[in-house]
């Protein structure tokens, strides 16, 4: 019995070191610095530092991956929730969205940070701190919200 378990053990051992074999591609490009959020919407630096803080990990080419995000299965984990996570918003090809939808993202973001759904809930634990403050979302969206709507917007670019 003892040497079926061994055996086991070392079988497991061995999948999981050829499962670190197969690395994720975040496919993180260069940022191209007059085409990201900051640049094109003039934020405070209480909004920008928020959301640097608390979206930019999953929402943009700008992600500080943890130790965690190369090992399997984490990785490959971390690896969709980036790339679905940057599909719905992503603040380093701002210069990309019309200035209409530029507003919906940011005002949907807002919705979904008084919502409680961003930053995700198993994203929280393992990022203290990534949980915006009640004033910090309040402050947010009230930026969002005083954009100018439709062809309005164009100015801010």
């Amino acid at each position: 019995m003892r040497r079926i378990l061994w055996i086991t053990g070392a079988l497991v051992i061995l999948i999981f070191l050829a499962a670190q074999a197969n690395r994720p591609n975040y496919d993180l490009p260069s940022v191209r610095a007059a085409s990201t959020f900051d640049a094109q919407m003039h934020p405070s630096r209480q909004i920008s530092d928020t959301l640097q803080q608390s979206c930019y990990s999953c929402h943009s080419a700008q992600a500080d991956l943890p130790w965690y995000g190369h090992v399997w299965p984490a990785s490959h984990l971390l690896q969709k929730d980036v790339r679905r996570g940057r599909a719905r918003l992503d603040f380093s090809t701002w210069s990309n969205l019309s200035p209409e939808m530029a507003r919906i993202r940011l005002l949907s973001a807002c919705q979904m940070m008084r919502e409680a759904k961003m930053p995700l809930w198993y994203y929280r634990p393992l990022h203290p701190g990534s949980t915006p403050q009640p004033e910090q979302i309040d402050a947010f969206c009230a930026w969002a919200q005083s954009l100018p709507a439709g062809a309005q917007t164009a100015s801010l670019r």
